[in-house]
Protein backbone atom coordinates (compact mmCIF):
# COMPACT_ATOMS: atom_id res chain seq x y z
CA UNK A 1 0.00 0.00 0.00
CA UNK A 2 1.54 3.28 -1.12
CA UNK A 3 1.41 6.37 1.07
CA UNK A 4 0.22 9.42 -0.82
CA UNK A 5 0.56 13.04 0.16
CA UNK A 6 -3.01 14.08 -0.47
CA UNK A 7 -5.00 16.47 1.65
CA UNK A 8 -8.11 14.90 3.16
CA UNK A 9 -10.47 17.11 5.11
CA UNK A 10 -11.54 14.12 7.20
CA UNK A 11 -8.06 14.31 8.80
CA UNK A 12 -8.27 18.05 9.48
CA UNK A 13 -9.01 17.74 13.21
CA UNK A 14 -6.09 15.36 13.78
CA UNK A 15 -3.80 17.52 11.65
CA UNK A 16 -4.67 20.63 13.64
CA UNK A 17 -4.14 18.90 17.01
CA UNK A 18 -0.88 17.36 15.75
CA UNK A 19 0.35 20.76 14.58
CA UNK A 20 -0.55 22.45 17.87
CA UNK A 21 1.14 19.65 19.85
CA UNK A 22 4.30 19.89 17.75
CA UNK A 23 4.29 23.68 18.17
CA UNK A 24 3.96 23.41 21.96
CA UNK A 25 6.83 20.93 22.12
CA UNK A 26 9.00 22.89 19.67
CA UNK A 27 8.53 26.36 21.17
CA UNK A 28 10.77 26.06 24.25
CA UNK A 29 13.26 23.99 22.28
CA UNK A 30 13.45 26.63 19.54
CA UNK A 31 13.90 29.43 22.10
CA UNK A 32 16.67 27.51 23.85
CA UNK A 33 18.48 26.70 20.62
CA UNK A 34 18.29 30.31 19.48
CA UNK A 35 19.82 31.50 22.74
CA UNK A 36 22.43 28.70 22.71
CA UNK A 37 23.49 29.58 19.17
CA UNK A 38 24.16 33.18 20.19
CA UNK A 39 21.71 34.59 17.65
CA UNK A 40 18.95 35.16 20.23
CA UNK A 41 15.57 33.68 21.08
CA UNK A 42 13.83 35.40 18.15
CA UNK A 43 16.25 33.75 15.72
CA UNK A 44 15.32 30.39 17.25
CA UNK A 45 11.63 31.12 16.68
CA UNK A 46 12.21 32.15 13.08
CA UNK A 47 14.30 29.02 12.56
CA UNK A 48 11.56 26.78 13.93
CA UNK A 49 8.92 28.46 11.76
CA UNK A 50 11.08 28.06 8.65
CA UNK A 51 11.83 24.42 9.45
CA UNK A 52 8.13 23.70 9.94
CA UNK A 53 7.15 25.48 6.73
CA UNK A 54 9.72 23.78 4.54
CA UNK A 55 9.17 20.38 6.15
CA UNK A 56 5.48 20.67 5.35
CA UNK A 57 6.22 21.89 1.84
CA UNK A 58 8.80 19.22 0.97
CA UNK A 59 7.96 16.52 3.54
CA UNK A 60 7.54 12.96 2.39
CA UNK A 61 5.38 11.25 5.02
CA UNK A 62 2.00 12.05 6.51
CA UNK A 63 3.37 11.69 10.06
CA UNK A 64 6.35 14.00 9.61
CA UNK A 65 7.15 16.27 12.54
CA UNK A 66 10.23 18.44 12.20
CA UNK A 67 11.79 20.57 14.87
CA UNK A 68 15.23 21.81 15.86
CA UNK A 69 17.60 19.10 17.07
CA UNK A 70 20.48 19.11 19.54
CA UNK A 71 23.31 18.25 17.12
CA UNK A 72 22.35 21.14 14.86
CA UNK A 73 22.80 23.55 17.77
CA UNK A 74 26.45 22.62 17.99
CA UNK A 75 26.93 22.97 14.23
CA UNK A 76 25.11 26.32 13.94
CA UNK A 77 26.82 27.72 17.05
CA UNK A 78 30.21 26.84 15.61
CA UNK A 79 29.35 28.45 12.28
CA UNK A 80 28.00 31.63 13.86
CA UNK A 81 30.88 31.94 16.35
CA UNK A 82 33.63 31.42 13.79
CA UNK A 83 32.13 33.71 11.14
CA UNK A 84 31.26 36.54 13.53
CA UNK A 85 34.73 36.33 15.09
CA UNK A 86 36.37 36.55 11.66
CA UNK A 87 34.10 39.33 10.39
CA UNK A 88 32.02 41.07 13.11
CA UNK A 89 30.07 43.25 10.67
CA UNK A 90 28.97 40.58 8.20
CA UNK A 91 29.48 37.36 10.16
CA UNK A 92 25.82 36.75 10.93
CA UNK A 93 24.83 37.33 7.29
CA UNK A 94 27.56 34.92 6.18
CA UNK A 95 26.33 32.33 8.69
CA UNK A 96 22.81 32.72 7.31
CA UNK A 97 24.20 32.13 3.82
CA UNK A 98 25.97 28.97 4.96
CA UNK A 99 22.79 27.60 6.53
CA UNK A 100 20.72 28.44 3.44
CA UNK A 101 23.28 26.75 1.18
CA UNK A 102 23.13 23.66 3.39
CA UNK A 103 19.35 23.63 2.94
CA UNK A 104 19.69 23.97 -0.83
CA UNK A 105 22.13 21.05 -0.86
CA UNK A 106 19.66 18.96 1.15
CA UNK A 107 16.90 19.77 -1.34
CA UNK A 108 19.18 18.86 -4.25
CA UNK A 109 20.17 15.60 -2.53
CA UNK A 110 16.48 14.80 -2.18
CA UNK A 111 15.69 15.62 -5.81
CA UNK A 112 18.52 13.41 -7.06
CA UNK A 113 17.75 10.62 -4.53
CA UNK A 114 21.22 10.85 -2.95
CA UNK A 115 20.01 10.30 0.61
CA UNK A 116 20.83 6.61 0.47
CA UNK A 117 24.52 7.54 0.17
CA UNK A 118 24.62 9.70 3.32
CA UNK A 119 25.05 8.47 6.89
CA UNK A 120 22.22 8.88 9.39
CA UNK A 121 23.75 10.75 12.33
CA UNK A 122 20.88 10.52 14.82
Amino acid sequence: MAITNQIHFRNLRGDIFGGVTAAIVSLPLALAFGVASGAGAVAGLYGAVCVGFFAALFGGTPTLISEPTGPMTVVITTIIASLTAANPENGLAMAFTVVMLAGIFQILFGIFKLGKYTADCE
